[in-house]
């Protein structure tokens, strides 16, 4: 008998295991899952992260803000003050405007004061002019209001060991006509023209009606030792005190050496005119003589002060 060929077996293909392949498609979903899950994560970390830089950023937004408002009102404040500095300057100006105007006025008055009273040959005296006159040393007199002054003035300077001694006071206008026309006469006699002789002579003494010596407030001072009326009485004791102490009196040299063509007068070393302490403190201050010490509107340092017997102010 024939041997049957033994026919190889074949191998089927085995066939996967369904359960296996559901197993592999659950793992697959899970890690899908999974993914998604992390992505959401990051998702929310990111917006997180956003948020909370959001958040940060506000407060120095704020802060910024806030700094900017700051400094726009410290810019403001710093604008404010400048508004009231002008308004307070400009008040401060108007207000001493105003009291310019008020020390013009009251000194617009004074200058009506019998104490100030301008007698020269632009000015000449009322032809009614009178003054109650009283004694102050021998018999020389002056206006009974200056009289007391001058004799307290004579007894400091002796109590500093120095003698003023009165030589002219008080002159009625006849009393100066008469000493006008002999002085007149002199220069006929040396050989001058009448014209030249009245201009010599109104040079050295004032035209009767126009002399200080009417108003009773000029004296003519000297010294025992030295009676000659010259520029050199300025160099004596006597001269030297009533230059530094005349005016603690009330009194000024009436006609100095460098306002001779203002006053119209020589120099006079010896001529000395009430015009009341403040004035004359203010006088000596500046070195104005009467005339231009008038023509001011206001002078420097005055304060209103019309009593010419107050002590004066002392700088």
């Amino acid at each position: 008998m024939a041997q049957q060929r033994q026919q190889p077996q074949r191998q089927r293909p085995q066939r996967q295991q369904p359960q296996q392949h559901h197993k592999k498609k659950r793992r697959s979903g899970t890690g899908a899952a999974l993914g998604l899950v992390l992505i959401l994560l990051l998702g929310a970390i990111t917006v997180g992260a956003v948020l909370l830089a959001q958040n940060n950023q506000k407060p120095s937004e704020e802060q910024n803000n806030q700094q900017s408002q700051s400094s726009d009102e410290e810019t403001i404040e710093e604008e404010q003050p400048t508004q009231p500095k002008e308004e307070e300057a400009q008040q401060e100006e108007s207000s001493e405007e105003q009291d310019t105007q008020k020390l013009a006025e009251e000194f617009a008055q004074e200058k009506q004061e019998w104490y100030l009273l301008l007698a020269n040959v632009d000015n000449p005296l009322p032809q009614d002019f009178t003054v109650e006159t009283e004694v102050v040393q021998n018999s020389f007199e002056m206006d009974a209001r200056v009289a007391q002054t001058m004799r307290n003035m004579i007894d400091a300077a002796a109590k500093d060991g120095v003698d003023l001694l009165v030589c002219s006071a008080y002159r009625s206008i006849e009393k100066q006509q008469t000493l006008f026309d002999e002085q007149v006469q002199i220069y006929l006699n040396q050989g001058k023209s009448r014209q030249e002789a009245y201009d010599l002579t109104a040079s050295a003494i004032a035209i009767p009606g126009t002399s200080e010596h009417h108003t009773g407030l000029a004296a003519d001072i000297v010294t025992p030792t030295h009676q000659t009326l010259d520029p050199e009485f300025a160099d004596t004791e006597a001269g030297q005190w009533l230059q530094e102490h005349a005016w603690e009196y009330g009194f000024v040299l009436r006609y100095p050496e460098d306002k001779q063509d203002v006053t119209k007068i020589i120099y006079e070393s010896w001529h000395y005119r009430f015009v009341g302490k403040t004035h004359a403190k203010l006088m000596k201050e500046s070195g104005l003589c009467l005339e231009e010490y008038l023509q001011q509107e206001v002078p420097e340092g005055y304060t209103g002060i019309s009593d010419p017997f107050a002590d004066p102010q002392v700088s």
